[in-house]
């Protein structure tokens, strides 16, 4: 008990203790309970002959079968339970070794095979019950020692921890602030190229977060050390502490907005006019906050609950001086003689950061009024903690069906194990208590828990065994006793250390202690005549092993299935989250807001007109500050989980893919805290105004005027002297590197807001569009069907998504006849002299056989299932001829009937080719087929059958060649359908899908110069109303949404590699 009770605090350690306690104490009142009930009758007596220690003795069926049942229940419903691992742990244990006891007829006094006399009053029920109320208050005893460990000579606080960690989170924060600003707002630099600035901000960003894990954590050991009084000894609050850490968690989420901001700034000189006239606004707030923060940690230190200071106020005066001040800025830039449409995109960047410095101070002065609401009464307390633990019981989650599979193996698992002891290792109980020690609900796949298991079986088995052999030869007892203890210390010492040292190897750590535990602890060897007693280590052994072979047979999982299984979830959650927070930040805004009869995208028409309300934000933010975060530290455990797995016929395991696609997570996962931040920034911006915010409108230039020429003129210098130097890095170019800053041409300069307005709701449309089918084709790929698939098959099925979605233009999901056209272009990009060839014969004998429904329309899904079923797309190319061809001379046939050996004959030079472009797979195809350099000269055949109809035969018959050569391809079946290619091995190959990018970029620049020109437009009509709040808001929007189609894209990208 004295190594289980172990913890690095105080608080950790009388947390364990509770638990220990808790557990035991409620197998001892079931045993209780039941053999109170259940008379020990010693009945259908049966001899064991055979056993580990040579010496035979009775089992009693009845009592056995009896008590069966009874274990079997109790171990199931502690298992499901929501109550903490350790209690389950201990309380089977317990139960385990509480009824083997009341079964077990043999006397234990005698060395004989005698049985228990029942009329003596020691091994009657009442005797029995005594001994083990005894029993476990040994246990307890043993768990204070533990509790003794961390109190001498110097006790280990974790509240002391705490306040140290308090006291350093002003200058971590002030550090960074610091840095920030004065890279952002005095030196006007592209932060991508100042790397050494980088470096240092990462760093202290990264120790920053750690402090923060580390108060979370101590923060738990506090709440036990408050219930001991450790608080008042120390004038320590717990609850004012918590509400500090979560001040310091969502600061450090601002400099995360403000690093973002900086991130995309470019020196533009919009933010040289505009930093120069706010630096001093700038750099007074920054003191100011740093200042209130020092105060406020002094404050806490003291436990006040309590924070009455000027510097409040001041600083939320400050706050809306300097917003007034900014609006009138910008709206003086504004009519610079300069200034384009263009500029608006260049200074988003600022508006992000003026949000994120924003919300930084408001978050400090905000503080005041959320202690102040703050209820700290112990009634209250005492309250909120049981209707916390009501409310846990009947979470959904915690009855998931994980945790139910779990426990059914465990019970199967222990209950295999308490029949053998029962009839092998003569009624002792240390398989089912190895079984309930190791036994652990695992988020990561079964081989990587076996292994863990199986390296601290070793671990904690072999070489103690071996020492312990060679320590029990020595006869002097005093000193055999020093030295096995020696040992033993030094094991379980290294053995711990391993446990808490890494997340990952915490079971073998434990199991390996556990082990050599019981191995050393045997002194069996001095009082046999037996050199040593391998009982222990064999029992332990045969629990540990029977734990995983039920875990390998009862439905055991991969880390590589439950891995794509949790980037299915994430993705599916972005994606909730991404529609519902864009719809409310569009819907909030009357000049972003559609247009009265706009029809709805991906959304439901009703979620078009709604907002989110309080309610719902609560649950927003819940998901996104605590559901996902969660479920992404589970992702980082399956990636190492499924490195660590053997492939076997699997294909090799990328671990550099899946972190990068984990990193690609956590960063969406921050832009999309950042919209969901933003509501609630809208919200308390306009609340603490007396009015509708602050407006934005155009106003006389005067002096700023010269200013922005002046900026204008020295920026165009500057990058007319730079000289056009290639710059080799280790760093590949981006996608949105290749997009125009204006994708559309410019709205003519007489255009009317109707017009920009139509123009942004098309842009946000095919915006909003395009995130949500690329997230929805980002789950596909991760799904079950795509497991085994190779890159090539990612490949052709992001691209024909691609493809299907370009022809899509009303954003239906379907496509229709006259939309077919553009896909089947993109399908066939070829063109020559000879101009459209038959398009219409194509689309309608697409239409004919794989519109299924013949209702005009074409799913995507209809689409790829033709693929399936043998749909293929035939292009004949032929060499050395001399007539041009256009590029939509490709067939679209299905297999031909039974009866046909092969396609319509065609008269074929012998240097002929052909490729088939999409052959059916179980899933999607090949993504890049080739064609010869020759290809762009092509002839037309005399007689050819563009569809027919399909067959169970696969359309692996084309044509490769002359007559002879054909007679020699082999007929498959469906069930091995592949792609065939002819080519020449000296030719150049090119791609024949004429989809050679991914759109989110596009559609993302297109969003902010729609809105750029709306937002000119909007202020010069008077009756329209455009807040400065407004524009930060859609500001930080739109940069947001140019990360995350930036993200996406690198997901597309990554899946497809």
């Amino acid at each position: 008990m004295v190594i289980y009770a172990s913890a690095p605090t105080v608080g950790g350690v009388v947390q364990q203790i509770w638990q220990i306690d808790l557990g035991v104490g409620l197998a001892l009142l079931y045993n209780f309970g039941v053999f109170l009930v259940i008379p020990i009758t010693q009945g259908d007596l049966v001899s064991v002959p055979e056993n580990l220690n040579d010496t035979p003795y009775f089992v009693s069926l009845h009592d056995w079968g009896l008590v069966s049942p009874f274990m079997l229940a109790f171990t199931f419903a502690i298992f499901l339970l929501p109550i903490h691992h350790n209690v389950k742990k201990f309380a089977v244990m317990s139960n385990a070794f509480f009824m083997l006891k009341f079964i077990n007829p043999m006397n234990p006094r005698v060395g004989g095979t005698d049985l228990k006399d029942l009329n003596n009053s020691d091994y009657a029920t009442q005797g029995l019950m005594k001994n083990l109320a005894v029993y476990s208050i040994i246990g307890v005893v043993g768990t204070l020692i533990s509790l003794m460990t961390v109190l001498l000579p110097t006790p280990l606080f974790a509240t002391k921890k705490l306040m140290r960690h308090m006291g350093h989170a002003p200058t971590d924060i002030r550090k960074i602030l610091n840095l920030i600003m004065d890279s952002y707002c005095f030196r006007v630099k592209d932060i991508k190229k100042m790397d050494f600035f980088r470096l240092r901000l990462d760093r202290l960003l990264n120790a920053a977060q750690h402090r923060l894990s580390e108060m979370e954590d101590l923060l738990d050991d506090c709440w036990w050390e408050e219930i001991v009084g450790v608080g008042l000894c120390l004038t320590f609050n717990k609850n004012v502490a918590k509400q500090f850490v979560k001040l310091y968690g969502r600061l450090l989420k601002d400099l995360r907005a403000m690093k973002f901001a900086i991130e995309a700034e470019n020196g533009h000189w919009t933010h040289v006019v505009l930093m120069k006239r706010m630096q001093q606004s700038l750099h007074i707030m920054q003191a100011e906050a740093n200042d209130l923060l020092q105060e406020i940690a002094n404050r806490v230190l003291e436990a006040s609950t309590e924070m009455p200071t000027p510097k409040f106020t001041h600083l939320e005066q400050t706050v809306c001086h300097f917003m007034k001040k900014y609006t009138k800025l910008y709206g003086a830039m504004l009519s610079a003689e300069v200034h384009t449409t263009g500029d608006v995109g260049k200074t988003m960047s600022l508006n992000v950061f003026v949000y994120s410095f924003h919300s930084f101070v408001h978050t400090l002065f905000e503080f005041e009024e959320r202690l102040s609401h703050k209820n700290f009464t112990c009634r209250y307390r005492i309250v909120k903690f049981f209707k916390m633990v009501w409310c846990s019981i009947y979470q959904g989650t915690m009855y998931m069906k994980r945790m139910i599979v779990f426990a059914v193996r465990t019970t199967l698992a222990v209950l295999i194990a308490y029949c053998i002891s029962t009839f092998v290792f003569a009624f002792s109980a240390t398989g089912p208590t190895a079984i309930a020690m190791v036994a652990q609900f695992h988020v990561g796949g079964t081989y990587g828990n076996m292994r863990n298991r199986m390296a601290g079986l070793v671990a904690g088995t072999v070489v103690p065994s071996i020492l312990h052999f060679f320590v029990c030869k020595i006869s002097d007892v005093v000193f055999y006793n020093a030295l096995n203890n020696a040992v033993l210390f030094v094991w379980i010492v290294g053995s711990m250390y391993v446990c808490y040292s890494s997340s990952y190897l915490r079971m073998a750590g434990m199991v390996s202690a556990y082990m050599s535990a019981s191995v050393l602890l045997d002194h069996s060897c001095r009082t046999t005549t037996k050199a040593l007693s391998y009982s222990s280590i064999t029992e332990n052994s045969v629990a540990i092993m029977t734990l995983m072979i039920v875990e390998g047979i009862l439905q055991p999982q991969s880390a590589r299935s439950l891995l794509r299984s949790n980037i299915q979830q994430v993705l599916w959650a972005y994606s909730k989250v991404f529609r519902r927070v864009f719809t409310h930040h569009i819907t909030s805004t009357d000049a972003t807001a559609p247009s009265v009869g706009d029809l709805p995208t991906v959304n439901e028409t009703d979620t078009m007109k709604a907002k989110l309300s309080e309610e719902e934000t609560r649950a927003l933010h819940k998901e996104l500050s605590l559901v996902l975060p969660t479920i992404l530290k589970q992702q980082k455990k399956l990636v190492h989980d499924a490195t660590a797995e053997p492939s076997l016929w699997k294909p090799k395991f990328s671990n550099e893919q899946y972190t990068q696609v984990l990193s690609v997570c956590w960063t969406l996962l921050d832009q999309l805290r950042l919209l969901s931040d933003l509501v609630e920034w809208r919200e308390r911006s306009y609340r603490n105004c007396v009015h509708e915010g602050y407006r934005l409108k155009r106003r006389n230039a005067g002096s700023l005027n010269d200013e922005c020429t002046a900026a204008f003129k020295e920026q165009e210098e500057e990058r007319a002297q730079q000289p056009e130097t290639v710059y080799f890095t280790a760093v590949a170019p981006t996608t949105e590197d290749m997009i125009p800053e204006a994708p559309l041409p410019p709205l003519p300069s007489n255009a009317t807001p109707a017009v920009a307005k139509a123009r942004w709701d098309s842009s946000r449309n095919a915006y909003e569009s395009v995130v949500d089918e690329s997230l929805e084709a980002l789950v596909t790929l991760f799904s079950k069907d795509f497991t085994y698939k190779t890159a090539d098959d990612y490949a052709i099925y992001l691209q024909m998504k691609e493809a299907f979605r370009i022809a899509d233009k009303d954003c239906s999901g379907t496509v229709d006849a006259s939309e077919l056209v553009v896909l089947l272009e993109k399908l066939m990009p070829y063109t020559g002299d000879q101009g459209s060839v038959h398009m219409e014969q194509y689309v309608d004998e697409f239409m004919r056989l794989v519109d299924k429904n013949h209702d005009g329309q074409v799913t995507f899904a209809e689409f790829m299932q033709a693929l399936n079923d043998g749909f293929r797309l035939e292009l004949e190319i032929y060499e050395n001829t001399a007539q041009m061809i256009p590029s939509n001379t490709g067939q679209l046939n299905k297999e031909p009937p039974l009866q046909q050996e092969g396609p319509a004959s065609m008269d074929i030079s012998d240097d002929s080719s052909a490729v088939d472009l999409l052959e059916s797979s179980t899933a999607t195809s090949d993504a890049l087929m080739t064609l010869p350099s020759s290809a762009a000269r092509v002839l037309m055949p005399r007689s050819t059958t563009f569809f027919t109809a399909p067959s169970s035969l696969s359309g692996l018959d084309s044509v490769l060649g002359s007559d002879d050569e054909r007679e020699q391809i082999p007929q498959i079946g469906t069930s091995r359908r592949r792609w065939w290619t002819q080519t020449r091995t000296e030719s150049t190959g090119i791609a024949l899908l004429n989809v050679e990018s991914f759109s989110l970029n596009e559609a993302a620049a297109t969003l902010k110069q729609s809105y750029s020109e709306l937002l000119l437009r909007s202020l010069d009509d008077d009756d329209q109303h455009v807040t400065m709040e407004d524009f930060i808001v859609m500001s930080c929007l739109i940069s947001a949404c140019e990360d995350i189609a930036a993200n996406l894209t690198r997901l597309n990208t990554l899946a497809a590699s």
